[in-house]
């Protein structure tokens, strides 16, 4: 029995040895490139309005990153290492207007290509010729002055007392003094004295006693002892009196030639 059992162990087939799982090692992902990382060049094309490359034009940009170039002889400026983004742009040049533009470039875009046209400069202007030398205006000589009159006082209270208008006159003018070109003249009005007028003096006139009314531009206006109004050379004026009593008035004449002492 045991030699049986033996010689079928000894007889069965062997099942054949596994071979060990392979170990796999996973090869590290590519890291992605920084955003923004990409950077591109700009041409720029300037001209004059004929066409004309200019030389020496100054290409400032300023933005995500700030360059400057000058532009060639002949054909394009070529600005380089600029990063997506918005730029200013400004050329400028003696003789030529500075010019600004807004630039942007976008990452993957195609490169910026920009013509710019520069306008001359305005020439200055002449500086005008200078004014011609003004002649003095011509001397005019003062007007010759009439003599001056002789100089006196006295009171008019009493000067009025002494020659009092009567009560068959409507008004009464006395002279009270004058020098030069100006007269001091002395009325008492009882009757409406209108359409008076002096062409070529001013008036000045006081009430010194009475009440009525001066009728001048249009206007009455009532008046009493301490009154006082102007009247200009050429207009027209009239005496008004109200009461029992004269209108009494110191009138100054200036521009009216002294005639009488």
């Amino acid at each position: 029995m045991v030699a049986f059992l033996l010689l079928t162990l000894l007889q069965a087939p062997t099942a054949p040895a596994q071979p060990a799982p392979a170990t796999t090692t996973q090869a590290p992902r590519p890291r992605a490139a920084a955003p923004g990382g990409a950077t591109t060049s700009a041409l720029f094309f300037i001209t004059d309005p004929s066409g004309s490359s200019i030389e020496g034009v100054t290409v400032s940009i300023t933005g995500p990153v700030d360059r400057e170039a000058t532009s060639p002889a002949g054909g394009f400026t070529r600005v380089q290492g600029l990063r997506a983004g918005t730029y200013r742009v400004r050329f400028t040049r003696d003789g030529f207007i500075t010019f600004e533009k807004e630039l942007t470039w976008r990452a993957g875009t195609a490169t910026p290509e920009v013509s710019i046209t520069l306008n001359p400069a305005p020439k200055g202007t002449a500086p005008p010729p200078p004014a011609a030398p003004v002649a003095p205006p011509p001397v005019v000589a003062a007007p010759k002055l009439p003599p001056p009159g002789t100089a006196k006082t006295l009171s008019l209270p009493d000067f009025i007392e002494k020659n009092f208008i009567s009560g068959r006159e409507a008004h009464k003018e006395n002279m009270v003094g004058c020098s030069g070109i100006g007269q001091a003249v002395l009325w008492q009005v009882r009757e409406p004295w209108d359409g008076r007028q002096h062409e070529s003096a001013d008036a000045m006139l006081y009430v010194i006693g009475g009440e009525g009314s001066i009728k001048l531009e249009g206007r009455e206006v009532t008046v009493t002892a301490g009154s006082f109004a102007v009247v200009p050379r050429g207009s027209t004026y009239g005496f008004t009196r109200r009461g029992r009593n004269p209108l009494i008035v110191l009138a100054v004449l200036a521009g009216a030639p002294c005639a009488a002492n």
